[in-house]
């Protein structure tokens, strides 16, 4: 059933009776105003989902009440009550950006109708909101990882390349810390190498297999990891910290698991999601580059010394 507020603005108390009766039977709830400035300042605290809004009120009218609600940048849909005769000022109430009105008398049929409609628009808004603001996310992201990209690229030391892409974990995924790990060819113990947060890890060694089980499928089976504490317990990464919500990422050569990303939140249990397991998959990939990039460059001088070892010159046998 509906959950929707509506909000009438009218100084007739038959008229608001009447509608607080309709409205109710088709599960929304209802707000009362006798006066423009009332029904404002409701509106104003508590952003209903529609207006009724009569267009003669005791202090000012209807209009009035639009022209001042898009002033504040309100947006709410709103439906005008006119009198027979006042379509005129009622086309001019749409040209302000009401979505309808309703002509006394009217039905309860034409009631109903006229607020589904203002609500269709009102969820309609709602999700272009939405959209605007994960494209706006995903845009910030998007130059997020196309720094960290140019950075490789331009070859920028690897303790940096490390400290932007946890830099970047934290920031996109709006984790309260970001870890980077990589494991010990010789040890075999994970080393945390950087990280970005409130607080350091409690060690910045580990064993693969410590912490809790359900982590233990980054590194064993190269597979991402998302866990969230059950309400009153916390979750133990590798490096013994106690959180509430966790994920992470494995760092995968063609071979190999070499490491592992995670962000976590220690104060909030909100979970992580899978654009943020998408985003630091992304940023995990960027690390096993850098790494490679640097195994490459290794080779490169490598191989020009060793040329340069040989002497020039020597006579053919």
């Amino acid at each position: 059933m509906a959950e929707e507020q509506i909000l009438i603005i009218d100084d007739s108390t038959e008229l608001r009776s009447l509608l607080e009766s309709i409205l109710p039977y088709s599960g929304y709830q209802t707000l009362s105003a006798s006066t423009g400035e009332e029904g404002i300042e409701v509106a104003t605290k508590l952003h209903p989902d529609v207006i009724l809004v009569d267009l003669e009120l005791p202090d000012t009218t209807g209009l009035k009440v639009i022209e001042e609600l898009n002033r504040r940048g309100i947006t709410i849909p709103t439906i005008m009550i006119t009198g027979y005769g006042s379509e005129g000022t009622a086309a001019r109430a749409l040209r302000l950006g009401a979505e309808g009105y309703l002509v006394k008398p009217f039905t309860t049929e034409e009631v109903l109708s006229s607020v589904e409609k203002a609500l269709v628009v009102r969820r309609l808004n709602r999700e272009k909101a939405q959209l605007e603001r994960a494209l706006d996310t995903y845009a910030r992201h998007f130059r997020t990882l196309s720094a960290i990209g140019s950075a490789l690229i331009d070859g920028i030391d690897l303790t940096q390349t490390y400290q932007r892409i946890v830099d970047a974990g934290a920031f996109v995924t709006r984790a309260e810390r970001c870890t980077l790990a990589l494991l010990d060819p010789e040890s075999g113990q994970l080393e945390v190498v950087a990280t970005r947060g409130k607080s350091d890890p409690l060690s910045m060694t580990a064993g693969p297999t410590e912490g809790a089980a359900g982590l233990r499928p980054v590194l064993e089976r190269g597979t991402s990891v998302r866990l969230q504490a059950v309400t009153g317990e916390t979750i133990t990464l590798q490096t013994g910290d106690p959180v509430k919500a966790v994920l992470q990422v494995p760092l995968k050569t063609r071979v190999r698991t070499i490491g592992l990303l995670s962000v976590d939140r220690q104060d909030s249990s909100s979970p992580f999601d899978s654009h943020d397991e998408q985003m630091l998959r992304i940023l995990a990939n960027c690390i096993v580059i850098a790494l490679e990039m640097l195994r490459l460059s290794e080779m490169a001088a490598s191989s020009a010394q060793s040329k340069e070892e040989i002497p020039s010159g020597t006579p053919a046998p």
